[in-house]
């Protein structure tokens, strides 16, 4: 066992002019600039609506074209990875569906997980899937002090509804892929109050391990190494999904990374991932831009108003706070999408990250940003 303590650093940004002395080496090399397509979704009241963008690292544009996605009601439950984009619905008769849509492809298709019953009881508590299987958590309420917890594997191959029910004896909260194993977060709501971790091998959809987590996990997820990050308010455990062997990293007071509340997982190819982070005295916007670095235990935040003017922040894009976070790695840039003041609208702001960060552009969106992917 290996513990490490975290360090967290507010980021002084600069807003770094463009003009470059032409002594000595003759200047810096320009930015390679890639062609990029961003898909953003937008909220609008209750309803999610797509907004195609264009890009490289020069300008961005929008797309006027449409997405098969279409209108949407605010999922529940969403799972993501890369541009496949999973989001679960309970519908009015108490059933449920996961609209899957791949956004590389323009791809979409909706299962429905529970053909088998009718049962309003039935609550779903996460999804996740792979390229052949669809998963999801759920439990139902057989009465007012007993419950029944499964996760189903829905076979995403198959031409029909097929499925298997994988029974749980603890309520299941959360779900993670990786190394050909099902991570599933697991509460002792009957009992302890207590986390733990059961393990299922996919290839025969049987549990394989439990592991107890002790005080309450916030959440799990896969980092870039195919690692299962385990959150608490107070400390994180890497556990290692092919060995299982772990290592704790400790969080000082006020060092803490805060991304136990974080849905989605945007990571750059060195594994330091992306997210909306509070902001607490760091700023005056309720949330500001984060990224943590998990080799280095840093976290590095991006306050609006050390990398823009306050005519820019107040007046010209009228931000109130940060709602989506993602990093188009061909340009080098964090793409942060953020709500008006009292509009429901938003827009996209694109900078260079640390060590040298400066602001690049924006774009007005007719929504608030709900998430980002990039093509």
């Amino acid at each position: 066992m290996r513990t490490y303590n975290i360090i967290y650093v507010l980021l002084a940004l600069l807003i770094i002019g463009c003009s470059q002395s032409d002594e000595g080496t003759g200047g810096e090399e320009k930015q390679k600039s890639v062609d990029a397509d961003y898909v953003t979704l937008l909220k609008k009241g209750s309803k999610i609506t797509t907004q195609l963008l264009n890009a490289n690292a020069e300008v961005i544009t929008l797309n006027p074209a449409e997405s098969a996605l279409g209108v949407k009601e605010i999922p529940q439950l969403t799972s993501i990875n890369g541009t496949k984009f999973f989001q679960y619905q309970r519908k009015s008769d108490c059933s449920g569906s996961v609209i899957r849509h791949d956004f590389a492809t323009d791809q979409m298709v909706e299962i429905n997980m529970f053909d088998d019953m009718n049962d309003c009881t039935l609550t779903a508590n996460a999804i996740s899937f792979s390229e052949s299987s669809l998963f999801v958590a759920y439990e139902l309420e057989i009465d007012s002090k007993t419950f029944e917890y499964m996760v189903r594997v829905i076979d995403l191959n198959s031409s029909e509804f097929s499925f298997v029910d994988i029974p749980m004896n603890k309520k299941p909260v959360d779900l993670a892929l990786a190394n050909n194993r099902l991570f599933i977060l697991t509460l002792d709501v009957a009992v302890s109050g207590e986390s733990f971790l059961s393990v299922m091998d996919l290839d025969s959809n049987s549990l394989i391990h439990e592991k107890d987590l002790g005080s309450r996990a916030r959440r799990i997820f896969r980092n870039m190494d195919d690692d299962i990050i385990i959150s608490y308010d107070e400390l994180h455990t890497t556990l290692n999904s092919a060995n299982m062997s772990v290592v704790y990293t400790n969080y000082g007071d006020g060092t803490e990374p805060k991304f136990t509340t974080n849905t989605t997982d945007h990571f750059d190819i060195e594994g330091r991932l992306y997210y909306p982070i509070v902001s607490e005295s760091a700023s005056i916007y309720p949330e500001i831009p984060a990224v943590y670095d998990f080799a280095q235990n840093l976290v590095t935040l991006y306050a609006f108003e050390n990398f823009l003017t306050e005519e820019k922040r107040d007046f010209e894009f009228e931000i109130e706070t940060t709602t989506a976070i993602n990093y188009d790695k061909e340009n080098n840039m964090i793409l942060i999408g953020y709500k008006k003041v009292d509009k429901q609208e938003g827009g996209l702001l694109r900078i260079k990250p640390a060590p040298e960060p400066a602001f690049i552009d924006n774009i007005n969106l007719d929504g608030v940003p709900y998430e980002i992917f990039i093509n």
